[in-house]
């Protein structure tokens, strides 16, 4: 195939042949599938021992290990790619909540690996160092975290005691009060800071906070231990005596939304769709129609359930029925972030592109640590016109993900589609890095230094993909005419050009390869020849267009008035 550099509009088509499919959605598929599979590797995880798990829920895990092996092998369908890795990350909260710390730490690790802007696995990385008694590991872990989510309460109140646990009261009193900030109402992060005032030998002021935290809980609570700490240190025996006969161990509650992750689903909930999401897994869509419908003739607000029997229902081919579930998945739950990405998928597979996207953006802005879905809204922002929303989603995707490879390759794309080549170069030079062997990016990164008037760096990235790929005809092409017509004098060498051109005309003998022989020639200083191979390029043009372009007429006169050509 001929990739001959001629203007901004043939160097946008270079960059958008490979990498951007002519169908949206089956890109997204494909690469949702492939980056499950590949990195949620079950045989990985370690088979726990179950001796001191408790009979019946030692068989649940080992069904739901089945479970999840099926809807890995299984999946040939984003829906159905998503739904298993829903699944494994099912599976590793059991294994955490079961303290069986070896498999949960091999799938936290991969889960974190697949999505790494997801906070909810490196917050249940944080609970297992802590779990483990690795207090270095876990302020690893809570920073990360943090990262994510700055101002997350749990996180904030747990790196809070890790740092009272390696005496930097400092750093745990900034910690509690960054939780209380973002959430007032945090009793713990108050009593926090009550045991911080203690160990700064401020009874007093940890009595104060004691008493409010105790006025907002109820009768009996064990904040009235933590009063009557206050008065003994304040000296008032009497005081603390009373303070702990008020306090009968109601525990003050801790706000941990995920925490509720870690408790085994109710059992008359989740054998029936254990046994749904097997059938499905296995290819059974009819039998998994029926037990989701049994889930959903006991409680019709289950958006779950409404969800996986739309994927069933779309795999049967009956779309109508699971568009209809699949918007009552959305009604019931609105912020159910695969259901608006199924359904986005869907109608844009039945041409309502419009409705598609604004579903897809949803998705989107509910999970945003599924980079690939990110990557799909990308795709869509930049076929739709939305250049700049396309650019700035594809920035913040390999800020996260520096070494996504389908993201690097088309935020380059969209950078030179909006004449921002600088930019382009950058990409493409991480994209070399990250995959040397991918010929398309180092041809494109040659064609914009080349553009970008950045001769002698053309040069080098053009020598290095020729030299690992010698006989590509438009690498060879390509530095052949930036050695022909570089305005840098230490860039030309019209001897190698005119030996690059040759080959590639003995090949090829397209108009471009024609014309770029006669600059070759020209550069050379063996302009009669140039004038000659010009005329020839001509002809062809004429042949081919039935006429001759203005550009390359005024090219035989330089050469017929014995000038090299200095116009990249």
């Amino acid at each position: 195939m001929t990739r001959p550099p001629s203007g901004p509009a043939a160097i946008v088509a270079l960059l958008l042949i490979a990498p951007l499919p002519a169908v949206a959605q089956d890109f997204a598929g494909l690469l949702e599938i492939r980056r499950v599979k590949e990195t949620l590797v079950l045989s990985q995880v370690p088979e726990p021992d179950l001796s001191q798990v408790p009979t019946v829920d030692a068989q649940r895990l080992r069904d739901y290990r089945t479970l999840t092996a099926g809807a890995l092998q299984h999946a040939a369908e984003p829906m159905q790619a998503q739904v298993a890795a829903n699944t494994y990350g099912d599976l590793c909260a059991r294994y955490l909540h079961y303290e069986l710390h070896d498999a949960a730490a091999v799938c936290l690790d991969q889960l974190r690996e697949l999505a790494p802007a997801d906070f909810q696995w490196a917050y249940f990385k944080l609970l297992l160092h802590i779990a483990l008694g690795d207090l270095e590991a876990a302020r690893t872990s809570a920073d990360e975290a943090l990262t994510i989510r700055p101002d997350d309460p749990p996180t904030l109140i747990r790196l809070a005691e890790l740092h009272v646990a390696a005496g930097d009261v400092d750093a745990a009193e900034a910690a509690y009060e960054a939780a209380i900030e973002a959430y007032p109402e945090s009793a713990t992060a108050r009593v926090g800071l009550g045991y911080i005032a203690l160990e700064r030998d401020d009874p007093a002021k940890a009595l104060q906070i004691f008493q409010e935290v105790a006025a907002s809980q109820p009768e009996g609570s064990e904040a009235n231990h933590h009063v009557g700490l206050a008065y003994r240190a304040l000296g008032d025996a009497d005081r603390a005596a009373e303070a702990w006969r008020l306090n009968q161990d109601i525990l003050i509650p801790m706000y941990d939304p995920l925490l509720e992750r870690l408790r085994p689903l109710e059992e008359d909930v989740t054998l029936p769709l254990d046994r749904a999401v097997a059938a499905a897994a296995e290819g059974d869509h009819e039998r998994a129609v029926a037990l989701y419908e049994e889930i959903l003739a006991a409680n019709e607000t289950d958006d779950e359930a409404h969800f996986r029997l739309a994927g069933s229902l779309l795999a049967l081919g009956d779309g109508g029925r699971g568009e209809r579930h699949l918007r009552r998945a959305i009604a019931h739950n609105p912020e159910h972030p695969g259901a608006h990405f199924a359904l986005a998928m869907f109608l844009a597979r039945e041409g309502r592109h419009p409705e598609g996207a604004q579903h897809l953006e949803r998705a989107a802005d509910l999970a945003p640590e599924n980079l690939s879905w990110r990557l799909q809204r990308a795709q869509v922002r930049a076929s739709s016109g939305n250049t700049a929303g396309a650019v700035e989603e594809l920035g913040q995707i390999v800020a996260q993900d520096p070494g996504m490879v389908e993201a690097r390759r088309m935020l380059s794309a969209v950078l030179v589609g909006t004449g921002r080549t600088e930019e382009a170069a950058v990409q493409l030079r991480a994209l070399v890095a990250l995959t040397p062997d991918d010929l398309q990016a180092r041809f494109n990164l040659g064609l914009m230094l080349f553009e970008g008037g950045r001769y002698a760096e053309a040069r080098r990235a053009l020598d290095d993909t020729l030299g690992r790929f010698p006989g590509d005809v438009a690498t060879r092409h390509l530095l052949a005419r930036l050695l022909a017509v570089s305005p840098e004098e230490a860039v030309r060498d019209g001897a190698r050009a005119v030996e690059l051109a040759r080959s590639v005309v003995d090949e090829q003998p397209a108009v471009d390869h024609l014309e770029t022989m006669a600059m070759a020639m020209a550069e050379a200083g063996r302009f009669d020849d140039a004038v000659t191979w010009q005329q020839r390029a001509l002809e062809a043009e004429r042949q081919a267009a039935g006429g001759n372009s203005p550009q390359r007429l005024d090219r035989l006169a330089l050469y017929q008035a014995r000038q090299p050509l200095r116009a990249p």
